[in-house]
């Protein structure tokens, strides 16, 4: 029986794959689905942001005007005490749309080195990373890099990924099929209970600034 939600994660999804009919479903968003079923089960309310299908200007800025919709995504980050970057590997390196998000906190990070306080202090962070080609390691080191110096905490095994051929399998059955690996599927429950727990503790017990 799942527990009664108390926190909140966001998942901010870069795959490039649109929504639209027809068009290959993401193995990274299926994977992201697997871990919010991990994340219910320990209390964790989630909402995942497919980046591809917002409006996200290039910039350094929290907001770049009219139409920019990534003051409402920050407000989502801000708002959670859980933050994921979920993202497909690319020639060895995460997503174009990863990379865009690192850009946009780039406002966040500046706010940090002129008063030493960051906004994202006391929340955990989380990464999910698919692939038919190497490059996990070094994914991970980069946007753990970012977390750490934008002032998130990263739990221990806090990270999942999945590398394999990608094959033409339906979304269901490739859901299903990393649900009932054994490595995927505890890697995603220990990522999922490391996460809630460290989260709890800094809700209760706050690092000081």
């Amino acid at each position: 029986m799942a527990a009664t939600p108390d926190l909140k994660a966001v998942i901010l999804l870069a795959t490039l794959k649109h929504k639209r009919s027809g068009q290959e479903f993401s193995h990274t968003e299926t994977l992201c689905e697997v871990v919010i079923e991990c994340l219910r089960e320990n209390g964790v309310r989630s909402d995942m942001v497919r980046l591809v299908d917002r409006n996200i200007p290039p910039g350094t800025k929290s907001n770049m005007g009219s139409g920019d919709d990534w003051p409402g995504i920050l407000d989502k980050i801000l708002a959670a005490e859980i933050i994921i970057f979920a993202t497909p590997i690319w020639w060895g390196i995460q997503s174009s749309l990863m990379q865009r998000v690192i850009e946009r906190l780039d406002e966040l990070h500046n706010e940090l080195l002129e008063t030493g306080k960051s906004r994202l202090n006391n929340k955990v962070g989380g990464i999910i990373i698919t692939g038919e080609e190497d490059g996990e390691q070094h994914i991970t080191g980069n946007i753990s890099n970012f977390l750490l110096n934008m002032g998130l905490t990263l739990p221990p095994h806090c990270a999942v990924s999945y590398q394999d051929q990608y094959t033409r399998a339906t979304k269901k059955s490739l859901g299903r099929k990393f649900r009932e690996d054994k490595k995927t599927a505890q890697a995603a429950e220990k990522m999922a209970r490391n996460l809630a727990f460290f989260a709890r503790l800094l809700r209760d017990s706050e690092i000081p600034q």
